[in-house]
């Protein structure tokens, strides 16, 4: 007659204990590598999720900071021949973050009170209009695009004689800088590419008492 000891023994001399734990344990790797299989590509989403989010946001900080600062410079050189320029040498010193070459377009225009191109041109919108629309860049609004690592104008007009800088009055212009780019995605997993869009206004600062004296300065 058979002992206990050796009922449990099986093939292989192993006890069936031993064959029964390892069992277990095979089962126990399935089912982690069944687990990774499922939370490996959503880790993944994750992580590129978290780098175009941040290049995104690098390019937009770095537009906001560009069309800012190209505000500020156009805005202190009211009726200045180089003011339109200043602000572009000004836009593309603020926005060394991005890459320019994604620039689609960049308005330097006068703005309605509402901070959209005014285009007072004849049958265009009236000056104080709320018009809140980046479509039509025509009078007082002059359009640049980005080439050879600097920006040209190649659209629009404004005469620098019309703005209005004269201190103390109501009716001063205003100037806005728009940029609309085009950022491009490095994975391609969200797509492969969104458009961004950034304005800045400011009223144009008083004509100096220096220069009160020209000819043409302040309208009469």
């Amino acid at each position: 007659m058979r002992d206990a000891h050796e009922s449990d023994v099986g093939a292989g001399g192993f006890p069936s204990w031993l064959r029964r734990e390892r069992h277990g344990q095979g089962d126990e790797r399935g089912a982690v590598a069944v687990e990774a299989a499922f939370i490996f590509p959503i880790f993944i989403l994750i992580l590129f999720g978290i780098i175009e989010f941040s290049l995104f946001l690098r390019d937009h900080v770095a537009l906001s900071a560009a069309v800012r600062s190209g505000a500020r410079t156009a805005s202190a050189e009211p009726r200045m021949e180089t003011f339109a320029t200043d602000a572009a040498a000004a836009v593309l010193r603020a926005g060394t973050g991005m890459p320019f070459s994604s620039v689609d377009e960049m308005w330097i225009y006068e703005a309605s009170p509402a901070g959209y191109p005014a285009n007072v041109g004849p049958g265009q919108l009236p000056r104080n209009s709320n018009a809140n629309t980046f479509t039509t860049c025509t009078s007082n609004c002059l359009v640049f695009t980005y080439s050879d690592s600097s920006f040209t104008q190649t659209g629009g007009e404004w005469d620098e004689l019309e703005i209005n800088a004269c201190p103390g009055d109501v009716d001063m212009s205003n100037v806005g800088i728009y940029i609309r780019a085009n950022h491009r995605f490095v994975s391609g997993i969200f797509g492969t590419s969104v458009t961004i869009t950034d304005h800045a206004v400011l009223r144009f600062e008083p004509i100096p008492a220096s220069q009160l004296l020209q000819s043409g300065q302040c309208k009469p």
